[in-house]
């Protein structure tokens, strides 16, 4: 093993050891049963130090503000680029001794990169990950990409350095060459970069050490396609990326018929987004028909399927499913599954499954809400028109019923509910009339309804200053509720409002509809596209029921 000159790191070693011995002294540790440590373990100095030159390999030390969980150094410490022989990685307490593989290359930058997985004793993680370069060259390259990755949980960013335009396209099939874990604010920085260009792609934290499935995977890119060092010294700043939530694509578990002409299909993800476009067809040996579709009340990852006839019990069929493309990826396979009809009848009865004895309804004084009944089985060819009845009082109401699906049934009264006030609902079982199948177990059921007071609401305003991106529209996030939005379009005066917006905290996104879906589109590995442009504004808004709040002079970096 090669040694230091010790001349050279003279200096630095009295250093470290009076700034360890300082921090040492101050740093008391709280008398058993005081308050839960929750401080990050910060590394106080390395020997050499980070921007070594002409360094010879052998050991680099480094020194912690406190005790590390030794079993957290395993997947905490990354040599970058590569080597063919694996760094050593020695626990003393407080310190970690990391022996360089003997077979560096020559006038090359190597980055120590630590992630989130190191951990002091007490299980709290770094706050961010941490890159130390050493050059075993002249000088030491000092370029930086740095950004932020907006995600709902944990995040890390990958980097690749492209090596010619084969890597520009199938770059992703391999491990990439940095990598680094974003802090608590998604907030990432690459250090010690070298010319060239780069692909930047943001992850949940789990994921990274994996290879990335581009259809599968969920991950994000930023909105320009590559990003090009042509100096040794210069920064790269926001390289913002969004992480959806969602994976690329779909998978769907598996298909049941549920009678003779009901099934459903499950999927591994809610496919809400998709309802609409997907197809699927009931294949035998004679025949071939189209089924109608729709989401389960409850569970969003079912889809449920009516064909128009019954079938016969115990036949065999094919559920064909056609592969569904969004924005021109394909979110759905195809496939073809084996699912057998019941061979009897369904015997039991039919429930309500958001049955409750009393329902509180939230109305609006613009619009009509309706009351929501939801059925455990198909009822698409019962007949209702005297079964149910709603009162206030001792009034009849003339209601109109709406079937939104075969197993849901949306129920308003003519005139609108008035607030605060008591209605009751009756479903007369004998009235109900449905092919070959029993009804509802209860002669008459009966639900109480109270409604509240008119749904209240907030407006906002705003213009936008900016290099006009058309069309430019704007999301409102709450800052409370996850997945909870509305969005406007800036029009042409560089204007937008956004109206009925229930009270609470929001904040702001702004995106390029490049693609002209309406939707933000977070790009794709597999053809390669970039995302949209976003932009997000830092500042939350709040919002008050009855009060018209404008935003005025909104500058986006764009």
């Amino acid at each position: 093993m090669k040694l230091f000159n010790c001349k050279k790191f003279i200096l630095p070693v009295a250093v470290f050891y009076c700034i360890y011995n300082i921090y040492s002294c101050a740093a008391i540790q709280s008398p058993s049963g005081g308050p839960k440590d929750n401080t990050p373990p910060i590394l106080l100095a390395s020997i050499p130090e980070s921007g070594t030159i002409n360094f010879e390999g052998g050991r680099v030390e480094l020194m912690f503000s406190e005790y590390l969980l030794e079993k957290s150094l395993k997947n905490a410490f990354t040599l970058l680029p590569k080597t063919t022989a694996s760094a050593e990685i020695k626990y003393e307490g407080d310190r970690v001794i990391i022996y360089f593989p003997d077979s560096l290359l020559s006038d090359q930058t190597y980055i120590l990169s630590i992630n989130r997985e190191l951990k002091d004793e007490h299980n709290v993680p770094l706050s961010q990950g941490i890159q130390l370069a050493f050059s075993t060259g002249s000088r030491i390259d000092k370029s930086k990409i740095r950004g932020r990755v907006f995600y709902n949980g944990a995040a890390s960013s990958l980097l690749w350095k492209l090596k010619d335009s084969t890597d520009h396209i199938d770059f992703y099939k391999r491990m990439p060459d940095y990598t680094i874990d974003a802090n608590d604010d998604g907030e990432y920085e690459f250090s010690y970069l070298s010319k060239g260009d780069y692909k930047v792609v943001g992850v949940d934290k789990d994921f990274n050490g994996r290879l990335i499935d581009a259809d599968y995977g969920t991950y994000g890119l930023p909105w320009t396609s590559y990003v090009s060092i042509d100096s040794i010294d210069i920064v790269k700043q926001s390289i913002n990326i969004i992480v959806p939530n969602k994976p690329r694509s779909v998978k769907i578990l598996n298909a049941q018929w549920l009678s003779n002409r009901w099934g459903r299909l499950t999927f591994d993800f809610p496919i809400e987004d998709f309802k609409n476009i997907i197809f699927v067809d009931i294949i035998s040996d004679s025949f071939g028909i189209r089924a109608k579709t729709f989401i389960d009340s409850e569970k969003s990852n079912m889809l449920h399927y009516v064909i128009p006839d019954s079938l016969k019990y115990g036949l065999k069929t094919i559920v064909d499913i056609a592969p569904v493309y969004q924005n021109s990826h394909k979110v759905i396979d195809s496939v073809k599954i084996a699912a057998r009809i019941p061979i009897a009848k369904d015997t039991n009865y039919i429930s309500i499954t958001n049955y409750k004895k009393n329902i509180v309804l939230n109305i609006d004084k613009e619009v009509i809400m309706p009351l929501n009944i939801y059925f455990s089985k198909i009822m698409d060819n019962a007949n209702l028109d005297s079964a149910i009845t709603l009162y206030k009082d001792s009034s009849l109401l003339e209601i109109e019923m709406i079937w939104a699906s075969p197993m849901h049934l949306e129920i308003l009264p003519k005139t609108n509910w008035e607030p605060v006030s008591k209605y009751s609902l009756s479903i007369i079982r004998d009235k109900i009339s449905i092919d070959n199948n029993r009804t509802i177990e209860d002669s008459i059921k009966t639900i109480a309804i109270s409604t509240t007071q008119y749904k209240k609401f907030g407006t906002l305003t705003g213009n936008i200053v900016t290099k006009h991106f058309e069309p430019l529209f704007v999301r409102l996030f709450s800052y409370e509720k996850e997945n909870i939005f509305h969005d406007a379009i800036v029009n042409s005066s560089s204007f937008f409002k956004i109206s009925k917006i229930p009270e609470g905290k929001y904040y702001l996104l702004f995106f390029y509809d490049k693609d002209g879906n309406t939707k933000y589109s977070e790009g794709h590995l597999n053809p390669y596209s970039p995302s949209e442009w976003f932009e997000f504004l830092s500042d939350t808004i709040s919002i008050r029921n009855n009060w018209d709040m404008e935003v005025a002079d909104i500058r986006l970096s764009n």
